[in-house]
């Protein structure tokens, strides 16, 4: 089982596939590793890259991060991918689910931008497909969120419980 929490794993990964120029990706959670096969064109696409990454791969990640984190960085959207995947990962870690798979490299109508494969805490198998509309509201969720947080101790545990 996967032990870090899903938006800070997710986040990372979101920028290191950001900072690869891959555009379509299929994230699988094999263990304690998260595998992406990801490819540089717009989904569908081939996948011809694939990278691994352990904890310590994240955790890696997640310091580099930080160390660049409230330097200004050119112009920012208000959603891109870091902020789907954290907030996707932050609605896996509030519903104590565990990650299957997340991808955009699907064969569905164009209104369906990712599929989110996951097992609820009840043990039960749920496939996902959300529209722009509804990662949207997640995003929105989260960034709501995140601005009632203040100080240390409103920051979110980077391990699952």
């Amino acid at each position: 089982m996967f032990r870090l929490s899903y938006s800070v794993a997710l986040r990372c990964i979101a920028q290191d596939l950001d900072r690869r120029g891959l555009k379509s990706f299929d994230i699988r959670v094999e263990g304690e590793t998260l595998c992406v096969y990801g490819g540089y064109q717009e989904p569908p696409a081939s996948t011809p890259v694939s990278v691994e990454y352990s904890v310590q791969d994240i955790e890696e990640i997640d310091r580099s991060g930080e160390e660049r984190r409230g330097q200004p960085s050119g112009k920012q959207e208000f959603i891109n991918q870091t902020q789907v995947f954290r907030a996707i990962g932050a609605y896996l870690d509030r519903n104590e689910a565990r990650l299957v798979r997340l991808t955009n490299n699907h064969e569905k109508p164009k209104e369906s931008l990712f599929t989110i494969e996951y097992i609820t805490k009840d043990g039960d198998r749920t496939v996902d497909d959300r529209a722009g509309a509804a990662i949207y509201d997640l995003c929105v969720q989260m960034y709501k969120q995140r601005g009632k947080l203040t100080g240390t101790e409103g920051r979110r545990s980077r391990w699952r419980r």
